[in-house]
């Protein structure tokens, strides 16, 4: 039995799907021979050539990569092979075949309406969909003809390592309260309604001296930079660009609280929010927006606050007691933390992944 993967997102291009697969990849070839097909070749001095996973490169145009992908997996596989698929778009590449497959849902594609008939014939060959949060999976299950059962949660953070023993944070008298945000800097993030809530509660002098770092890149950033200025937040809001994994950790050590409170945008929403489980394992608490799987990441006053950025006093209560109460963070932060070990390690992740798609 092997196992093999059959992927549109995979390394070097970065992305939080490519993390996901990367990771899976890597565990799955610790615990049997795992094959990897991707859409594009991968630089011979990239790491993960260094695994023990074999590669299948599709490296053709996009027009005619699904076909080249199906010729070959047809020549190699084996009739007790496990199938796996970043998500239903890469059904397209698999033979006609016996064997189980499984592949990932991610939320906001379950939304297109243009796409629920395409969508509705691929999933009739799938044995297991393994969703990355409870608000994915009802969503298939009210939209899609699927089982329960063919459905299961599994948070997607097969990355994220529980050891942060070198990454302690370090009790420094600071005279402001730390926000990080890290993500892609877009309008359902809902940065444009915090800066005009903040720019608010400052002219009213309601707020402790805080700072904001921002880090990231996006098409909202030039509306974030206009915004700021124009606001006067200059001294508390910095734009900072796009950050390594290692200055990650060292922010995410520092900060007091962490910021993205998401929102849905036609259809695009945030599927589940692994940015707040990172700050988590770290005991960083989170301001959340309420829609999609963000509130399997976050739970509403016990890790952070599930708040709607579209709702403007609930905004405005939430940053006051965010930034204002220090004890609501240090109870918050220390749940979150507790809530990453019993539920989000990248070990455990993966247990519960492989359980499903042995069983």
């Amino acid at each position: 039995m092997r196992f093999i993967i059959v992927t549109q997102t995979f390394p070097p291009r970065i992305g939080g799907m490519q993390n996901v697969m990367e990771s899976l990849a890597k565990k799955l070839s610790l615990v049997n021979e795992t094959i990897v097909l991707p859409d594009h070749a991968i630089p011979k001095n990239h790491s993960i050539l260094k695994t023990k996973i074999n590669f299948h490169f599709s490296n053709f145009p996009k027009i005619i990569r699904g076909i080249v992908k199906k010729l070959k997996l047809k020549k190699i596989l084996l009739p007790d092979d496990i199938i796996i698929c970043d998500s239903w778009k890469s059904l397209s590449a698999i033979p006609l075949c016996k064997n189980k497959i499984i592949i990932l849902a991610h939320g906001q594609e379950y939304l297109s309406k243009k796409k629920y008939y395409k969508i509705k014939k691929a999933l009739k060959r799938i044995n297991k969909i393994i969703c990355n949060s409870n608000y994915t999976k009802g969503l298939i299950l009210k939209n899609y003809n699927i089982k329960e059962t063919d459905l299961c949660f599994v948070p997607p953070t097969y990355s994220i390592d529980k050891n942060s023993n070198n990454y302690k944070k370090i009790i420094k008298k600071k005279d402001y309260v730390d926000l990080v945000t890290i993500s892609r800097l877009e309008d359902r993030k809902g940065y444009l309604n915090v800066l005009d809530t903040l720019g608010f509660l400052v002219k009213k002098n309601i707020l402790k001296n805080f700072k904001w770092k921002i880090f990231g890149e996006g098409p909202l950033k030039e509306k974030l930079d206009y915004k700021i200025k124009k606001l006067n937040l200059s001294q508390h809001v910095m734009l900072l660009g796009k950050i390594l994994n290692k200055e990650k950790l060292k922010v995410l050590k520092d900060a007091d609280l962490f910021v993205m409170p998401s929102y849905r945008v036609k259809n695009s929403i945030e599927g589940f929010g692994i940015s707040y489980i990172e700050a988590a394992k770290f005991g960083v608490p989170s301001i959340s927006g309420v829609d999609g799987g963000v509130v399997d990441a976050v739970i509403n006053n016990k890790t952070g606050w599930n708040t709607n950025p579209l709702n403007i006093k609930q905004l405005e209560s939430t940053l006051i007691t965010a930034i204002n109460n220090h004890k609501k963070r240090e109870e918050y932060g220390y749940n979150a933390k507790k809530y990453f070990h019993n539920n989000f390690t990248g070990n455990k992740a993966f247990e519960k992944f492989l359980k499903i798609i042995m069983s």
